[in-house]
């Protein structure tokens, strides 16, 4: 199991090393489920190996599990992943149970309806330029949303959100300078 890259900027943060962007890194994943829909991607380690995690929701609905080679984007491992259907621990849930459907049911319906991971990140990267390092398909209270985790040049953490529906940027919060 990969855990999340947590090094600081000035201890040599690897998220910094990476040569494959988080677009380029997306557009592989995608190219290795075709039809799919990218429901998250960060870079992790898996094992002692960087990588970019890449969790896809495949056509014919199977959750799949990517770990793409940051240095040239090619799929190092694609499994079957198991879909949450919990609060995974950021505040928002993974999807909206309702009428008897399941949490993942109404997650992968809302992702396949929404403005592509993609497009939201450069909507997030036209807003901060920066290294981008995680985006994550939510849950917020209404409405689901696209979590951008982005670095900016000047070293700013950025937390975003941009509508699912819309494509809009919803929120920019600025954290601590890593300098």
């Amino acid at each position: 199991m990969a855990t999340s890259v947590a090094a600081d900027r000035d201890g040599g943060d690897p998220r910094f090393a990476v040569r494959v962007t988080a677009l380029r890194a997306a557009d592989a994943a995608l190219k290795a489920v075709p039809g799919g829909h990218i429901e998250g991607l960060e870079v992790d380690y898996d094992g002692g190996r960087l990588v970019w995690e890449a969790d896809v929701l495949a056509a014919d609905g199977a959750r799949r599990e990517l770990y793409l080679d940051t240095r040239d984007g090619h799929v190092l491992a694609d499994q079957i992943d198991r879909a949450e259907a919990s609060v995974d621990g950021d505040d928002c849930t993974d999807g909206k149970p309702g009428n008897g459907e399941s949490a993942p049911a109404v997650q992968a319906a809302a992702l396949r309806s929404a403005v592509p991971a993609i497009r939201a990140a450069r909507v997030a990267l036209e807003e901060v330029p920066g290294t981008m390092t995680s985006v994550d398909f939510e849950y917020h209270r209404t409405a689901h949303a696209w979590e951008i985790d982005i670095t900016a040049d000047d070293g700013t953490e950025h937390k975003l959100k941009v509508d699912a529906a819309s494509g809009w940027l919803i929120s920019n919060i600025a954290g601590e300078s890593d300098d």
